[in-house]
């Protein structure tokens, strides 16, 4: 699991640059919405980073009054406090009433007093008990599970191949939208080539089952017979942290964990960075180990597939096939021509148009105001 060393903000815009929520969308009045933003989160993955990102973008729309819905101590609840923006603290009984009996949780909390426009959530189990105090919800989806968002009136994705999928596991009215996939660079250079014969092969991951570290792990069991020279390292921790240091004695006792790095920690660590989720569309660290010039290899999750175009950028693999990644690997280590390659094309692929920030809050911004002028029908 990556601690975040640069959390993404939305940029001043320059160059006369103006934002989708500065022009006039329509001949129609658009009013103030009231908008709630709900995280079930108090910690883990990378979702600190996210909600800071969504949170920056909204912050910046003249036509909306944000009100946040988060538990006492969650990166989002830091975030208002320090923004100045109105918190309302849900306990442990709340957030259960909320996902688990939502038709009491604003009749049993003080929500009932509360009455917003528009709620926007992480969390699609929420989505049904927002509804009882927001006239319309927007959903945001992260991973591959749809299925809790099927309550939604629009649900975002940041991937156009997950909104492909969306629409075929939501086969309701719902309006699916993705969103550009937004990165910020803020490093200038290129990890220079590896001046020593042995390099570095590095994961990281919140150790739950769905980030595939195991499937590292037998990589490197599979790879080091071909090549025993490979150092790996597998960063982060979680949940499986046992159990996952537990099968790397059995199978794999030469892989360090070094526990819970940041980006620019693992970049300085390692050559080649390996994504082995069965579900990663943000992909954080992945654009992160790109940012530093690191050839990358990934699972072919949505994101992924994105972000390195089908593979045209770095290779991809079918997801839980360790003996795939292994001849992947050793086909692009085993070639220096083909890892300088594949290092300077992650590095140039991270700063191209489609990860520019601006794109993704004036998209992000469009969505909402959409809902203004619906408010004002």
């Amino acid at each position: 699991m990556m601690k975040t060393d640069h959390p993404i903000a939305a940029p001043t815009h320059a160059n006369g640059h103006k934002p989708a929520n500065e022009e006039v969308h329509s001949e129609q009045e658009k009013k103030i919405l009231r908008v709630l933003v709900y995280s079930s989160e108090r910690n883990g993955g990378n979702m600190p980073a996210r909600q800071a990102l969504y949170l920056a973008a909204l912050t910046e729309n003249p036509n909306i009054k944000l009100t946040i819905l988060a538990p006492n101590g969650a990166a989002l609840s830091q975030l208002a406090k320090e923004q100045e923006l109105p918190l309302l603290p849900i306990s442990e009984f709340g957030r259960s009433l909320l996902r688990r009996t939502p038709q009491l949780w604003p009749i049993l909390t003080a929500m009932r007093r509360h009455s917003f426009d528009l709620a926007i959530t992480h969390d699609g189990y929420a989505a049904r008990g927002l509804s009882l105090i927001a006239k319309r919800v927007i959903g945001i989806c992260h991973d591959d599970q749809f299925e809790p968002f099927k309550t939604v009136d629009t649900l975002l994705t940041l991937s156009s191949s997950a909104a492909d999928k969306a629409k075929s596991v939501l086969d309701n009215d719902c309006d699916i939208q993705s969103l550009p996939y937004p990165y910020q660079c803020t490093s200038k250079v290129m990890k220079p080539e590896p001046e020593h014969q042995r390099l570095t092969v590095g994961a990281s991951a919140h150790f739950i089952e769905k980030n595939g570290a195991a499937v590292f792990l037998h990589m490197a069991q599979l790879m080091v017979q071909e090549r025993p020279d490979i150092r790996f390292i597998l960063a982060g921790d979680g949940p499986d942290d046992q159990d996952l240091k537990q099968l790397g004695e059995q199978i794999a006792p030469f892989v360090e964990f070094p526990g819970r790095l940041t980006p620019a920690e693992l970049a300085r660590e390692i050559d080649v960075y390996c994504q082995t989720s069965r579900d990663e569309p943000f992909g954080l660290t992945l654009c992160a180990m790109m940012e530093n010039g690191i050839a990358c290899i990934s699972t072919c999750t949505n994101g992924a597939m994105d972000i390195l175009k089908g593979g045209m950028v770095a290779p991809l693999t079918p997801i839980d096939d360790a003996l795939s990644l292994t001849e992947r690997l050793l086909e692009m280590i085993g070639d220096p021509d083909r890892l300088s390659s594949v290092k300077k094309a992650c590095f140039i692929r991270i700063r191209e148009e489609d990860f520019d920030v601006h794109s993704f809050v004036d998209r992000l911004n469009e969505i909402v105001d959409k809902q203004a002028v619906r408010h004002a029908n």
